[in-house]
């Protein structure tokens, strides 16, 4: 399945359009939620997205966190717990996209469709496929921090591990285009390790070491950008460093606030969960799916961020999954 084909959305009214026409009782349904790290901004905000669309819908959704990206033994037995109670549906964000697939098909295998997250499942019979265009953030990232950095220079790139499809299309956007548009700006490293802040302070000081003229940095997500930053100002190097990153968080926020970076390519998260359940409805009462429902990605910088229309981006603030 090609996630950049078939683009289309569903209608927020779908659930009441199938109870008037009496095809479907949402209020039996149970759909459930399994993801990599509930705690994450991106997860955060796209759990808030599942669950409102849930409450709007009038079905029961039971959400399972597998806890961190590398816990794929924790997420393979908690989408087997959801085989198990026969829920109608699931929707899954893959801490590995390839480790998953066997149990997501197990799922299927069983009658019960699978919904794509983001990070979906290396299987091409999902019901649907839900995310952003990936690559596209990367685009617009490569033509902020090069246009920032002059067009020149040296850049370290914090990619985020390997297994997550999202991230690759990130790095693969940021790269092609660099090297289409500034080709005076040469990638001299990539970091495959980290995921976290802590690791992303600890990678970006070993990089600042090895490479002293680094003229900026891609990273994948905001909480590496956070680490990044740190190892930045401990440096004394944060006038001469620009940073760009992917998804807007409270943290990302206040860090564009602040001056730490120079963008964020954003993803209207709550938006993707909102359309997740809504295609999951769709599935568990046997209608068409959607194959792939992609929303657009969006450039913020300290420029803008005051007028960017955040409710269907992140999370309301005071929000726990």
């Amino acid at each position: 399945m090609s996630f950049r084909k078939n683009i289309k959305r569903g209608s927020a009214m779908l659930v009441g359009l199938l109870m008037m026409s009496g095809m479907a009782n949402s209020e039996e349904l149970t759909i459930g939620l399994s993801v990599p790290a509930m705690a994450t901004g991106f997860w955060t905000s796209a759990t808030y997205g599942v669950e409102k669309e849930a409450e709007l819908a009038g079905v029961k959704l039971i959400k399972l966190d597998a806890g961190a990206d590398t816990n794929v033994a924790q997420q393979v037995s908690q989408i087997g717990d959801l085989i198990q109670r026969r829920v109608d549906a699931i929707i899954i964000g893959a801490t590995n996209g390839d480790a998953i697939k066997p149990m997501a098909e197990r799922a299927i295998a069983a009658g019960i469709p699978i919904i794509g997250f983001s990070s979906p499942p290396s299987t091409d019979k999902l019901a649907s496929y839900i995310g952003a265009d990936h690559y596209d953030m990367g685009r617009l990232q490569a033509q902020c921090l090069g246009t920032a950095m002059g067009g020149k220079g040296k850049v370290a790139m914090l990619s985020f591990i390997e297994g997550q499809i999202w991230a690759e299309y990130r790095a693969n956007g940021f790269k092609e285009t660099l090297a289409t548009e500034f080709p005076d700006i040469s990638i001299v490293a990539e970091n495959r390790l980290a995921t976290t802040r802590a690791q992303g302070i600890t990678a970006s000081e070993d990089l600042l070491q090895r490479f002293p003229d680094l003229g900026g940095f891609y990273t994948t997500i905001d909480e590496l950008a956070a680490g990044t930053v740190t190892a930045i100002k401990a440096a004394g190097r944060d006038e001469k460093i620009y940073v760009a990153t992917s998804n807007l968080s409270p943290v990302a926020q206040q860090m564009l606030t602040d001056g730490d970076l120079v963008c964020t390519s954003i993803q209207k998260i709550v938006g993707q969960g909102r359309s997740a359940l809504r295609e999951a409805v769709k599935a568990a009462n046997g209608m068409e799916n959607e194959p792939a429902v992609i929303l657009p990605a969006v450039l913020v910088n300290p420029e803008n961020l005051a007028t960017t229309d955040l409710s269907e981006v992140v999370a309301p603030m005071d929000y726990r999954p």
